[in-house]
C-alpha cells in the first residue's frame, strides 16, 4: 500500500482528529489569507498613489472659491519648467432633464442642485486618481476626451446610460448640454446622512470638461491648478518660483508633501499586517506541531510496526505529510470563500475613516493563494517534522517493547 492510500485511510478511519486539525487549519488558513490580502492591498496602493501622484505643486484656493485667474494659468504656463496645469473649478448648477438624488426635504438651493466639478484631466488628479471613485463603464475626461462622468446610482435613478445627453441650467437662466461617457461609483453612497443637502450628496457630483464649464459660468475661474514638472530636482525651485505669481488666498503644497501624509497611515498599516502575519505563522507552527506531537505519540506502535515491516522512514513521513497537506488544501477552499469580506472589513476596521478602505480595491487573487499555499506548506514541513522527529529516530524493537510491556 502506498503512503498516500495509507493517508487517505488514516483520516477516513480518525474522523475526530482530522475534523479538530482541518478546523486548526481552516482558522489559520482565514488569518494568513486575510493579513497578505491586507498586506498586499496596501503595498499596491501605496505604489500606485505614489506613480499616481506626479511630481507636481498643487494650488488652492483657501475659501475653496474659483477666484484664479485665467491670467494665473497663462504665467504659469510661460515658466520654463512647467510642462503642463491641470485646472480645476466647481459650482453648483440644476438639472434640466435629470433629477439629483434628494434625501433631505426643502427647497433651498443646495437641495435643488447637483455640483459640477470641471477638470482637464480627471485620469491624473482629483478622487479619480486618488481611488476615492472608480470609473465603472466608459472613459475618463482628458485633453482630448471631453463629456460628462456621472455617478451610477444618478444614472439608474434617472435610467441614463452613456450617450445621453444632460442638460444644466444656472440661476440666471443659462444652459448647456453635454454628453455622458463615464459612470463612476464610490462605496460610500450608502453611508451618508440623510440630511445632507442634494449638491454635497457623492451621488450628485458630475465630472464635465472645461468647455462646459465655461459656456455656464465664464472662462479663467478655478479654485485648484496643479501645476506638472518634469524636473523632480528642480521642484524646490519651482515652488520659489510659481510662489511669486500667486497671491495670499492660495496654498500651495508639493507632490512630495501630499504623498507623504498619504503615505504614512498605508505604512502603519503595512508595518502592522506584517507583524500580525509573522506572528500567525509563528503561532500556528507551535499548535499544530503540539497538537501533531501529541497525536504521534498515540500512534507510535503504529510507525514502529511500518518500519518493522520495510516500510522506509521517509514513507512514513511522506504520509503525516500527505495528511496534513490534504487536510490543509481543504481548508485552502474555505478560507478563500470567506477571506475577501474579512479582509476588507479588517481595512475598514484599521481606517476609521474608511477614506483608504474605498481607495484600495481588495479583491482575492492568485497571488494571495500563492502565498498562503507557501507559508502553509513551511507551516506543515515544520510542525510535521517536529512532531514525528523523536518517533522516526527511536528504535521500533524498543517502542514495541515498550508497548507491549
Amino acid at each position: 500500500m502506498t503512503f498516500y492510500e495509507r493517508a487517505f485511510r488514516y483520516i477516513q478511519r480518525k474522523k475526530s482528529k482530522s475534523a479538530l486539525l482541518l478546523s486548526c487549519f481552516l482558522i489559520i488558513s482565514i488569518m494568513i489569507l486575510c493579513a497578505t490580502i491586507v498586506l498586499q492591498t496596501a503595498q499596491a496602493t501605496n505604489h500606485s498613489i505614489h506613480e499616481k501622484m506626479g511630481t507636481k505643486l498643487v494650488l488652492e484656493n483657501q475659501q475653496g472659491k474659483n477666484r484664479m485667474t485665467i491670467e494665473m494659468v497663462s504665467q504659469l504656463l510661460n515658466l520654463t519648467s512647467v510642462t503642463k496645469i491641470n485646472r480645476v473649478a466647481s459650482h453648483i448648477a440644476y438639472p434640466a432633464n435629470f433629477s439629483p438624488i434628494m434625501l433631505k426635504e426643502g427647497t433651498e438651493k443646495l437641495n435643488l442642485a447637483v455640483t459640477l466639478h470641471a477638470y482637464d484631466n480627471t485620469e491624473i488628479d482629483g478622487p479619480f486618481a486618488q481611488e476615492k471613485y472608480r470609473l465603472l463603464a466608459g472613459v475618463p475626461i482628458t485633453e482630448k476626451q471631453d463629456g460628462i462622468l456621472i455617478n451610477s446610482i444618478l444614472a439608474e435613478a434617472n435610467q441614463l446610460a452613456i450617450g445621453d445627453q444632460l442638460t444644466f441650467e444656472t440661476e440666471t437662466g443659462g444652459t448647456v448640454s453635454g454628453k455622458v461617457i463615464g459612470l463612476f461609483f464610490s462605496g460610500m453612497e450608502r453611508k451618508q446622512e440623510n440630511s445632507i443637502p442634494s449638491a454635497n450628496r457623492i451621488e450628485n457630483q458630475i465630472f464635465v470638461h472645461h468647455k462646459l464649464f465655461q459656456t455656464l459660468y465664464g472662462e479663467g475661474g478655478y479654485s485648484s491648478l496643479i501645476v506638472y514638472t518634469d524636473y523632480p530636482e528642480k521642484l524646490v525651485d519651482l515652488y520659489q518660483q510659481v510662489k511669486l505669481v500667486m497671491d495670499n488666498s492660495t496654498s500651495m503644497t508639493t507632490s512630495d508633501t501630499l504623498y507623504r501624509q498619504m503615505q504614512a497611515p498605508l505604512k502603519q498599516i503595512i508595518r502592522m499586517t506584517t507583524l500580525m502575519l509573522a506572528l500567525i505563522v509563528i503561532t500556528a507552527m507551535i499548535v499544530i506541531s503540539l497538537l501533531l506531537w501529541m497525536w504521534t505519540r498515540t500512534r507510535s506502535k503504529e510507525i514502529a510496526v511500518l518500519i518493522s515491516l520495510g516500510v522506509s522512514k521517509i514513507n512514513v513521513l511522506l504520509q503525516s505529510l500527505t495528511e496534513s497537506l490534504a487536510l490543509f488544501a481543504l481548508s485552502v477552499l474555505g478560507a478563500a470563500g470567506c477571506s475577501e469580506f474579512l479582509a476588507r472589513r479588517l481595512l475598514q476596521g484599521l481606517f476609521s475613516t474608511g477614506d483608504f478602505s474605498s481607495m484600495t480595491n481588495i479583491h482575492l487573487e492568485g497571488q494571495h493563494l500563492l502565498t498562503l499555499l507557501l507559508l502553509g506548506s513551511i507551516i506543515i514541513l515544520v510542525a510535521v517534522g517536529l512532531s514525528i522527529y523523536p518517533t522516526l529516530r527511536a528504535n521500533p524493537g524498543d517502542t514495541l517493547s515498550k508497548m507491549e510491556g
